[in-house]
């Protein structure tokens, strides 16, 4: 697994996470620190060394401040650099050019705005607009416009760390946002329809992750039970008086654990192999995790493994 590698690597580097990197962790974690394996494999100094020799030795060490700081604002859920055309190659041209340049660009690259700055990746101070088939109708209907700057409109800039939500608002009123990379310069460019286009690509897996999820817990509640369920995993969240409730905090982790149990499965009743169809779920939470843990998108196979699982958990009658 992804965990597994990781570990394999730190182990193989000689250093420990602190926290270690496991499934338990949360989906942020504030802060991981490295430090350097010493003798006792502990990543704590023996007996005999001092705090200062430890630090000497770990330059992945933090410092006190390091450790009493939460002053740092916790990172957006989902940012803008996380979409794809939020860091690609971005078409320019410069004000001076004619339109019928900036057109055949357009065309030829399929492109439906060009950025309008001297440079293929200007500062953000040196960015005039953006020339659009729009801005381009726009301006012969108010004239008679020879060159690119006569046909810019001006559209919003926002740094790649943003909250993707915030730019939702900035494209109902434009047709395009730019987005500036940590060094300020022109990082790549974001329209509605990128938007909406990897929006429905990360949505899709999230959904039928969680109708697996919904499914398992109805078919656990009513051929299982809560109290079961409850005293195999020695939860006391499952003792209150709503079980879809109670059902919905545990993880499929735990959904696992509960469907592999042969006495559960047994009580399941299924057409399935229990074997291979708990071999499935498992891909499928490590899927999960990736995606929560890593935002690691899924390639066309495993989207395709997952939806087929989704498929199958359908079939199943309540």
């Amino acid at each position: 697994t992804a965990i597994g590698e990781i570990n394999e690597t730190l182990d193989s580097l000689g250093l420990m996470a602190d926290p270690p990197v496991s499934s338990d962790m949360p989906l942020r974690v504030p802060r991981i620190r490295f430090r350097l394996k010493t003798a006792n494999g502990t990543g704590q100094p023996e007996a005999g060394d001092t705090l200062d020799d430890t630090l000497g030795q770990n330059e992945f060490a933090s410092s006190p401040e390091d450790e009493d700081d939460d002053s740092d604002p916790p990172e957006p859920a989902f940012s803008v650099s996380e979409l794809a055309s939020a860091k690609t190659e971005v078409g320019c041209v410069s004000g001076n050019a004619s339109i019928q340049t900036a057109y055949t660009i357009m065309l030829l690259k399929n492109y439906s705005q060009l950025v309008v700055a001297d440079s293929a990746t200007p500062l953000q101070q040196a960015i005039k607009g953006v020339i659009s088939f729009k801005s381009m109708a726009n301006a012969l209907m108010n004239g008679k416009p020879t060159k690119v700057g006569d046909c810019i409109h001006k559209v919003p800039m926002v740094e790649s760390n943003t909250d993707l939500s915030s730019i939702v608002s900035h494209l109902s009123e434009n047709d395009v946002v730019l987005v500036i990379g940590q060094d300020k310069r022109l990082q790549g460019i974001v329209t509605a329809w990128d938007l909406a286009e990897e929006f429905a690509d990360l949505v899709d897996p999230f959904k039928r992750i969680g109708e697996i999820e919904a499914r398992l817990r109805t078919l656990i509640r009513k051929r299982i039970g809560i109290a079961s369920v409850g005293k195999f995993l020695g939860d006391e969240r499952l003792s209150g008086d709503d079980p879809i409730a109670e059902l919905s905090e545990l993880t499929m982790g735990d959904l696992q654990r509960v469907l592999e149990y042969p006495e559960h499965w047994e009580a399941l009743q299924l057409a399935f192999d229990r074997t291979v169809f708990i071999d499935a779920l498992n891909k499928v939470r490590l899927l999960r995790n990736r995606l929560m843990h890593f935002r690691d998108p899924l390639n066309k196979a495993e989207m395709s493994q997952l939806t087929a699982f989704c498929d199958m958990v359908r079939e199943i009658q309540f």
